[in-house]
């Protein structure tokens, strides 16, 4: 097996056992391709609600795998999710959320979701009026409604919505993988497994591996 193969295996068996990360794709226009893009890299394992409005559903196929829409109207899935990601919150999706207002499927999904303690990241490009393509489109920063706007968003986080941009977005995914601090009591050694799931524990320096491991990660090159 040449090195391309056995990474692309490693690639495999860690997207395997992660838990995939929920993507809510919604109808707000701007952005759309270089979202896409991004998120087509990241690295992570992409499941997709798809709202019924978009146009652009074929585009986001490719990049995982879509749940019916008769599956997740009624229900999220029981499968456990990393995290959920709004890439187009617009403003009357994260009222609807302040407010109760819970007359769409996405909202109630959303509403679920916060509430089985799953962590929700949100872009914030679409809702935030302080944001370059509201900017764009003419908003008034100093006007009365946006900052009403602003009060009404940062009750988000109250609800344990994150807003971010694209980049603290990917950091998050990648901060939550990672093993928390290292805790009171005896150092444990990393195994082979640990690797495998985790290639980045390797690198962190004083990190102490079994003799297997040490051996996957000289020949792996991590």
């Amino acid at each position: 097996m040449t090195d391309e193969q056995m990474e692309h295996l490693v690639t495999r068996i860690i997207q395997r056992l992660q838990p995939p990360v929920l993507v809510m794709v919604t109808a707000a226009a701007g952005y759309r391709q270089t979202i896409r893009q991004r998120l087509s890299v990241c690295g992570q394992t992409l499941h997709f609600i798809l709202d019924d409005d978009i146009t652009d559903s074929a585009e986001w196929q490719s990049l995982g795998k879509v749940l019916p829409a008769g599956l997740w109207r009624e229900t999220l899935p029981p499968e456990p999710y990393r995290a959920l990601l709004l890439p187009f919150l617009d403003y009357p999706l994260a009222a609807a959320l302040i407010n109760g207002t819970l007359s769409s499927p996405i909202a109630r999904r959303l509403h679920e979701t916060l509430l089985n303690g799953t962590p929700v990241l949100a872009l914030r490009y679409h809702c935030d009026p302080d944001s370059e393509l509201n900017q764009l489109r003419g908003a008034a920063a100093d006007s009365a409604y946006a900052g009403h706007m602003r009060a009404t968003l940062a009750r988000l986080a109250e609800c344990g919505v994150t807003l971010c941009s694209m980049n603290e977005l990917l950091e998050q995914l990648i901060s939550r993988q990672e093993a928390p601090a290292g805790a009171s009591g005896p150092r444990r050694y990393l195994t082979v497994t640990d690797i495998v799931n985790n290639p980045t524990l390797a690198t962190i320096p004083g990190s102490l591996l079994t003799d297997a491991a040490s051996d996957f990660v000289k020949n792996r090159k991590i």
